[in-house]
């Protein structure tokens, strides 16, 4: 009988924990330092050397490392990827994927699946954000995780769109900057204002300063379900929809449309799933899964978003994408008459 390539992904889910072991525990920032041995890196690190040995010959296995001696070991260019503060890191992405909260809650997914309600509420007492709210060093780990995506995607997604029409631009849920700091690199004359909850934006300053836009970039602290900032001619949204049911998006949507100037628009960064699935749309929908578990959102059809967008008192003017490889699209909103 063929062996089903099935068994693979069966396995994979250990890779993952490995990879994040390897970072939180900083043996892959001491081996970016120079080969250790698995001794070395047990003193260095509090570990168990003989644990830490097993752990280096798994890491050989996905060419992160190298094992040059029985017992000695070198970071490969790979391997490097996984560094703490080296541009193109994707350290963040296990350190979030792969937390206790992401974690536990694929663990108890069927949860969801019965009920429809978060696994990680289930888990935890509380929903994500609000869990998020009060441990700052989680939040840490997902404004990392977004910060990582938004740096490789943020140039293909505004290409093509022309933010210098706008006079102000407000994005919505924000985070750490990133991405207004790049639409403000494209639109010289354009002001910008990040909006996200405190925890959000902690970082929001320093990064709209290291890209040089902070002299037409103002942070901003507050919750989207409350108000937004009023009066800008363009607020946009990457990635914040996609977190949250249809009546929390409504309470975004329609708090964005008492705030928008009349001929303003609104743009909106999101996976959109057509009816019928292929292979290439397996990353959307793990994050359609990822959102049922985690926080109770969702990926949505074009026609999902329309619906919400007219309840919410806007009409979609157009859908341009996939941008990328990862998938995207860019909705453009006006506000209906």
């Amino acid at each position: 009988m063929a062996r089903s390539p099935l068994t693979d992904v069966a396995w994979e889910y250990m890779s993952a924990q490995i990879l994040h072991m390897a970072t939180d525990l900083e043996l892959i920032d001491r081996l970016a330092e120079g080969p250790r041995s698995s001794g070395q890196l047990a003193e260095e690190t509090a570990t168990h050397g003989p644990s830490v040995l097993r752990l280096l010959r798994v890491l050989a296995t996905l060419g992160v490392v190298t094992q040059t001696e029985p017992d000695r070991f070198e970071l490969t260019e790979l391997g490097g990827d996984l560094r703490t503060g080296t541009p193109g890191s994707v350290r963040d992405v296990f350190r979030f994927l792969c937390s206790a909260g992401a974690w536990s809650s694929w663990g108890d997914a069927a949860h969801s699946l019965r009920t429809g309600d978060t696994a990680f509420e289930h888990n935890y007492g509380m929903p994500a954000f609000a869990y998020l709210g009060r441990h700052p060093e989680e939040a840490a780990k997902l404004n990392g995780a977004m910060g990582r995506m938004t740096s490789e995607t943020a140039a293909g997604l505004i290409a093509g769109c022309d933010f210098t029409r706008f006079h102000t631009v407000v994005d919505v849920g924000g985070g750490s900057g990133v991405f207004l700091a790049e639409i403000l690199r494209s639109a010289p004359r354009t002001a910008g204002v990040v909006y996200d909850m405190p925890t959000g934006v902690a970082e929001a300053a320093q990064t709209l300063a290291a890209a040089g836009v902070a002299d037409r970039a103002t942070v901003t602290a507050g919750s989207f379900f409350e108000s937004v900032p009023a009066g800008a001619d363009a607020y946009v949204m990457k990635l914040i929809l996609h977190d949250w049911d249809d009546e929390k998006s409504l309470r975004i949507l329609r708090g964005i449309r008492e705030s928008i100037k009349p001929d303003g628009r609104l743009l909106i960064f999101e996976r959109v799933v057509p009816d019928v699935v292929g292979a290439e749309h397996h990353r959307a929908l793990l994050a359609d899964m990822l959102m049922l578990v985690l926080t109770g959102g969702r990926e949505r059809t074009e026609d999902e978003y329309r619906g919400l967008l007219g309840q919410a008192g806007f009409t979609l003017a157009s859908v341009s994408g996939p941008l990328g490889e990862l998938g995207f699209s860019r909705l453009e909103a006006v506000p209906s008459v």
